[in-house]
């Protein structure tokens, strides 16, 4: 040790001893506060004094000049004070496959101090990994929506999740869809309803009247009264099918393999009516979807397509796919007479239909699928103008790879 260091600790023993001298006097003239403060003064000092002992280095320097894992020690806290700040739950999945709660919101959220439970994961990412989950997330009765991001440090990745509640916009979007459906649902039954009552009071009528010739009549209403009777049959068949849809079972699938598979369904179906197909190669990747409920929904837009279509001279439906960054677009456009502009905002709406023998659920089914498989469904505006288009309706499925 030199001679300032020594004279520096020396200085400090003598006054640790002044101070301690001071205490006491204060304390035996009744001044009880300034004693305290001398007793403070000292103990500050003896921790000084220790660390200084311990360490070997200056009492000038320490102060001065903070070590390097004290500044990343304080730059942690700093951002994990942050991070508690942040009201959305933030997630982490690092290289021995647990997912660390990173934030107090997130800790609160999954009632843990630091890693999620393995019943806690399972109900969260349904068996997915963490990468894969799609907005909405479901968590005790809320709705989430998912932001992820991917974090590479010395060559190893994790996978980093934000949740974002959005339980507010989804309960109205969930009770707009509601109002719209019980609208439909009571406009469809009564136009069901309404003939058969009449009919079923007109045949009626006519048995009482008696004679063969209103027997006749009565007859023929009461077939009209079974055939919608048994279209009403098949609405509620329809509706019972769009609520009872299982959550998507998601594999990877070859695409150009499954595109292969919905355009040889679509011309076994609509070659011999005189539609046309035009495909487009879709590109050679592999998506993680469910087959069979995708290539539903596909085959329910050419299907609508197809029909569509009839209504022109030129029969014609193009089915493309194409990769745009992370996003694969599935395209279904026809040649038919389109949708009117007051109509778009309503197809997609249960039940509802344009077509005399349509039942309404064809794009309603489709867009329930293709949003559980975290894409979207939507109807493209006319292009006037284009010669590539065929000139009918154009609906794009977008699928996030």
């Amino acid at each position: 040790m030199g001679s300032r260091p020594l004279a520096l600790l020396l200085a400090a023993q003598a006054a640790l001893f002044a101070i301690g001298a001071l205490a006491w006097l204060a304390f035996t003239r009744g001044l009880y506060a300034n004693a305290l403060l001398c007793v403070l003064a000292a103990a500050a000092l003896a921790v000084a004094l220790s660390q200084r002992l311990l360490s070997g280095r200056p009492l000038a320097a320490r102060a001065a000049l903070p070590s390097e894992a004290f500044a990343a020690d304080l730059s942690r806290r700093r951002l994990q004070m942050l991070l508690d700040q942040t009201p959305s739950p933030i997630l982490l999945r690092g290289q021995d496959d647990q997912v660390i709660a990173v934030n107090r919101a997130a800790r609160q959220l999954f009632d843990t101090p630091y890693a999620l439970s393995s019943a806690a994961r399972r109900a969260l990412t349904d068996g997915q990994p963490l990468r894969d989950l799609v907005t909405p997330v479901r968590w005790r009765d809320a709705a989430y929506a998912v932001s992820r991001a991917e974090l590479v440090e010395n060559g190893q990745a994790a996978d980093l999740v934000v949740l974002t509640d959005i339980s507010a916009d989804v309960r109205a979007a969930e009770a707009s869809a509601l109002r719209d459906l019980l609208r439909v649902l009571n406009h469809e039954l009564m136009n069901a309803l309404t003939p058969v009552a009449s009919m079923s009071r007109s045949a009626l009528d006519l048995l009482r009247d008696g004679g063969d010739q209103a027997t006749a009549t009565a007859i023929k209403a009461l077939e009209r009264v079974v055939a919608r009777t048994a279209g009403l049959q098949d609405f509620i068949n329809a509706y019972r099918a769009m609520t009872r849809l299982p959550p998507p079972v998601r594999v990877l699938a070859d695409l150009p393999t499954w595109f292969d598979v919905a355009c040889e369904s679509f011309e076994a179906q609509w070659r011999d009516k005189g539609v046309a197909l035009e495909r487009q190669t879709p590109p050679g990747i592999e998506v993680r979807l469910d087959e069979d409920q995708m290539w539903l929904a596909i085959g329910n837009l050419l299907n609508n397509a197809a029909q569509a279509a009839l209504d022109r001279p030129a029969q014609r439906v193009r089915l493309s796919a194409e990769r745009v960054g992370e996003t694969l677009h599935l395209t279904v456009e026809d040649s038919g007479p389109g949708v009117a502009p007051d109509q778009a905002d309503q197809v997609f709406l249960p039940f509802y239909t344009t077509k005399a023998t349509g039942s309404g659920v064809g794009l309603s089914l489709a867009r329930q699928i293709v949003q559980a498989h975290g894409g979207s469904l939507v109807l493209l505006p006319a292009e006037p103008g284009d010669p590539d288009r065929l000139g009918g309706a154009r609906l794009r499925v977008s699928l996030a790879l």
